[in-house]
């Protein structure tokens, strides 16, 4: 195992490629058919049903935001308030769980080419985007690919890793560095 705060780093580079070495930043093995055609089945009975409690939590949450607001002179409730919001949206009640799979996914499972053209429409599409300066692309959309062929590419499209943790397992994190023109 490498262990990186023992390792001289002179650029962000070589932290870069010494991020994702290990077996984490790799591609993940092709799951079953059978198992992806139950994620599959499940996905398509309870995503409807996952919809509508995310939209009524919306509610209740914009709701009790208006209340919030009577007594936002409070210091320190609106940035809990935030905090909260992206406890629940993020890991509690995200609109698309990591379990659930969709047709591409159950068609084109283990398609290193399908998950390469899907890495670089996303950095491309993000590319063009000059408001927001990170991303994250989460494991759906480089699971044949690894994330390491993540970083790799990034690079080019003008987008570095984001310092601090990064998860590969569950997204990568990425920072816009400059405007590149893609070279594909």
């Amino acid at each position: 195992m490498i262990h990186k705060a023992r390792v001289p780093l002179s650029s962000p580079h070589a932290r870069e490629k010494l991020m994702h070495r290990d077996s984490s930043w790799d591609p993940l093995p092709v799951r079953g058919t059978a198992q992806l055609t139950c994620q599959f089945l499940l996905t398509t009975v309870y995503a409807p049903v996952h919809w509508v409690l995310c939209t009524a939590f919306t509610l209740v949450y914009l709701a009790f935001g208006y209340v919030l607001e009577l007594i936002s002179w409070i210091p320190g409730v609106e940035s809990g308030y935030m905090k909260l919001a992206d406890l629940v949206y993020g890991r509690i009640l995200p609109w698309w769980p990591r379990w659930f799979v969709s047709l591409p996914e159950l068609r084109h499972e283990g398609d290193v080419a399908f998950y390469q053209a899907r890495v670089e429409a996303k950095l491309a599409r993000w590319s063009d985007n000059w408001k927001y300066p990170h991303t994250e692309i989460p494991l759906r959309g480089y699971r044949a690919v690894g994330a390491g062929y993540v970083a790799e590419r990034a690079s080019e499209f003008g987008w570095r890793l984001t310092d601090g943790r990064q998860q590969p397992a569950a997204e990568v994190k990425l920072t816009r560095i400059t405007y590149v023109q893609p070279t594909s």
